[in-house]
C-alpha cells in the first residue's frame, strides 16, 4: 500500500472551491505512479522490458469533494493479477479518516515493442505487495452506451493534453467528456459517480467526434474518430435524477 498527503490548493478547485473531480483523478493517477518509483517495478524497469501498464478503466465514487487548504491523505494497492490484467483500488480520505472518494480501475499489461497484451512475469508480480479489495459495488469493466446519441461538435487533439506515453492522458478524456455535461458551470458538485472505459489512444493532432447519450441522471460521452472507432467512453452519474 502506497500513501502520501496534499493541501487542495487553488488551482486544484472549482468555483465553489471545492476540489475538481480531474483534480482527484490526477491525485490517484500520481499515486500509482509514487508507488512504482519508490518501488521495485519503476517506469524505468517497465522501459528497460519494453513493457507499460496501460488504465482500460475507472470507477469513481464521489463522496465529498474536499474544499480548499483541506489536507487529504491518497492511498492506492494493488489487489489481483488476472492474466495481463492487474487490478488496483484508491481513496482519499481525510486524515481522521473520512473516506471522501474510492476508486476501482483495472489495467493492462503492454508489450510496447508490438503493441499487444503482455503476461507478467513472475518478478514483476512480486514486486508488488496485494492488499484487500476496497468494499464497494464493483460496476462492469465495459460500458454499455445506450439511449440515442446525439452528435457533438467535433474538435483537434492538443499538445498538452499528451504525456510521457506520447498519448492522450487519461485524465483528459474526463476533461473533454466533462465539458459535454448540463450546468457547465456547476458540473464538478453534479457528479457522484464517474466510469470510463478506455478502448485505444488518440494521439496529437487527432480529431475526437463525440457522441452524448443522456438518461435519467446518467449521461454517456463516447469520444471516437471519423471512422467510428472509440478512443473512450465516459459515464457520469448525477445528482438530483429521478433515481435519488
Amino acid at each position: 500500500m502506497y500513501e502520501y498527503e496534499l493541501k487542495v490548493g487553488y488551482s486544484a478547485t472549482d468555483k465553489d472551491l471545492r476540489m475538481t473531480v480531474p483534480a482527484i483523478l490526477d491525485c490517484f493517477q500520481d499515486a500509482a505512479i509514487f508507488e512504482a518509483e519508490n518501488g521495485a517495478i519503476t517506469m524505468a524497469y517497465l522501459g528497460e522490458r519494453q513493457l507499460a501498464w496501460l488504465l482500460g478503466s475507472w470507477q469513481i465514487v464521489l463522496l465529498r469533494r474536499p474544499a480548499m487548504n483541506e489536507v487529504v491523505r491518497v492511498t492506492t494497492f494493488p489487489y489481483d493479477f488476472k492474466g495481463f490484467m492487474g487490478y488496483r483500488n484508491f481513496t482519499m480520505t481525510t486524515p481522521d479518516g473520512e473516506l471522501l472518494v474510492k476508486a476501482a480501475s483495472i489495467w493492462t499489461l503492454i508489450d510496447m515493442r508490438r503493441l499487444v497484451p503482455a503476461r507478467p512475469s513472475q518478478e514483476l508480480l512480486n514486486g508488488y505487495t496485494l492488499a484487500q479489495k476496497l468494499d464497494m459495488a464493483y460496476a462492469p469493466r465495459k460500458i454499455a452506451v445506450t439511449g440515442a446519441g446525439r452528435a457533438q461538435e467535433a474538435f483537434r487533439v492538443r499538445r498538452y493534453q499528451i504525456d510521457s506515453n506520447r498519448h492522450v492522458n487519461n485524465v483528459e478524456y474526463i476533461r473533454m467528456a466533462m465539458e459535454f455535461l448540463p450546468e457547465r458551470e456547476a458540473f464538478n458538485a453534479q457528479i457522484k459517480e464517474l466510469r470510463a472505459e478506455y478502448k485505444k489512444a488518440a494521439h496529437l493532432g487527432d480529431c475526437i467526434w463525440p457522441v452524448v447519450y443522456a438518461q435519467d441522471n446518467r449521461i454517456q460521452v463516447q469520444l471516437g474518430d471519423a471512422e467510428g472507432s472509440t478512443y473512450a467512453v465516459v459515464e457520469f452519474t448525477l445528482h438530483g435524477g429521478p433515481h435519488e
